[in-house]
């Protein structure tokens, strides 16, 4: 028996879902802001809009995320806001200019390990990123493990959208104990190698985790509903989203696969998540602008929970790719590149690479029939 009419449940989860991706979204948003001297109101205010433009072109709840390898790479070079902006220009440039090509059919031509290695290696790396966020006692880190272990079972066995409420609760958590703003960044200059190193790995790391791992995610989660969700269209948003966006100064962003799968989790089902978060982004902004709030901040034990529930899920998605041992050797290579590396971009060259010596072996290893005798090619 349904513990809440089907409709009301649904509504919840859309609600609560919204704010799953919170613990990617905020600490990375602010991070820019702070490190580069970008307006912190600009960029929740342009991140609200392009959810409830998201929401509206793609009608399910498809997530706007920072950049991850340009933000990285902006804080650890000491990006000014100038240079944050001219990558965003920039990149929203190239995706617009190959959302001309016919993406749709080459997408086509991925091997879903590829792409299955991909989320393979980002749910790793979530994992990794919660442990060091706790980086506390031995005591922290096995009760944030208990929480996740149980956050994974209820959410999977009853449905409820407990992991979009334990973001939606952190959420309030850390507007009530909000700081005010500090504009901490570098000001002025324009390095065109640090543009370049920020856009550079990210074009790569789009096409792959934000196009065809998206796509992938979305149709995993939302079946036909996710027929919108196509390399073209998410190559248009992100093309048209970044020129927009960066005109403005806002935050460069992504539609990640890791995002829907904390939004699918979290209990949305529908582009109301996205209205709602989106919603809310531009109220805080509001509140930012007038002086009638402060910046949020999830607390480092609900971030490493949040973020390794999304990680063990997204692994999840990868299941049918262990199922041949060809593709999961495959898998193994990825993954361990991605725990040792930790770098997306050496994940996506080891497949690449691991793909190619598979192919040779197919190549220079005769066929066999069921007997296991050679088959003779023509």
């Amino acid at each position: 028996m349904s513990i809440a009419p089907a409709r009301l449940r649904a509504r919840l989860g859309d609600f609560s879902g919204a704010f799953a991706d919170g613990a990617v979204l905020f600490p990375l948003l602010l991070a820019l802001a702070w490190q580069t001297g970008a307006s912190v109101v600009i960029m929740l205010a342009t991140t609200g809009a392009a959810y409830l433009v998201t929401g509206w072109l793609f009608r399910l709840p498809i997530p706007v995320q920072p950049l991850k390898s340009l933000s990285v790479m902006a804080i650890a070079a000491g990006a000014s806001a100038q240079e944050l902006q001219a990558a965003g220009l920039l990149l929203g440039a190239i995706y617009f200019s190959i959302s001309f090509l016919n993406v749709n059919r080459l997408a086509g031509r991925i091997p879903d390990v590829l792409i299955h290695g991909f989320q393979l290696g980002l749910g790793i790396l979530l994992l990794v990123t919660a442990v060091k966020l706790m980086g506390g006692t031995v005591q922290e880190m096995l009760l944030v493990a208990f929480a996740a272990t149980l956050v994974i079972g209820i959410t999977r066995y009853s449905g409820l959208p407990l992991l979009g409420l334990i973001a939606v609760a952190g959420l309030m958590w850390g507007i009530w104990h909000a700081e005010a703003p500090l504009g901490s960044g570098h000001e002025g200059g324009l390095r065109a190698s640090i543009v370049a190193l920020m856009v550079l790995p990210q074009i790569a790391l789009t096409l792959t985790n934000s196009v065809l791992g998206t796509q992938r995610a979305a149709q995993a989660y939302y079946g036909e509903a996710a027929w919108r969700v196509n390399p073209r269209r998410l190559l248009t948003s992100l093309g048209l989203g970044n020129l927009i966006v960066g005109a403005v100064g806002g935050m460069p962003y992504c539609h990640g696969s890791g995002g829907v799968t904390a939004h699918y989790r979290g209990g949305a089902r529908s582009w109301l998540s996205n209205v709602v978060m989106g919603n809310a982004l531009l109220l805080l902004a509001a509140l930012l602008l007038i002086g009638g709030g402060g910046l949020p901040e999830y607390p480092p034990a609900l971030q490493a929970l949040l973020l390794g529930v999304i990680g063990v899920f997204h692994i999840q998605l990868t299941y049918a790719s262990w199922r041949k041992l060809d593709t999961a050797l495959i898998l193994v290579v990825m993954g361990t590149t991605a725990l040792l590396a930790q770098s997306m971009l050496w994940v996506l060259v080891a497949g690449v690479i691991a793909l190619s010596l598979r192919a040779l072996y197919q190549r220079f290893t005769p066929r066999r029939d069921d007997t296991g005798r050679a088959i003779e090619s023509d």
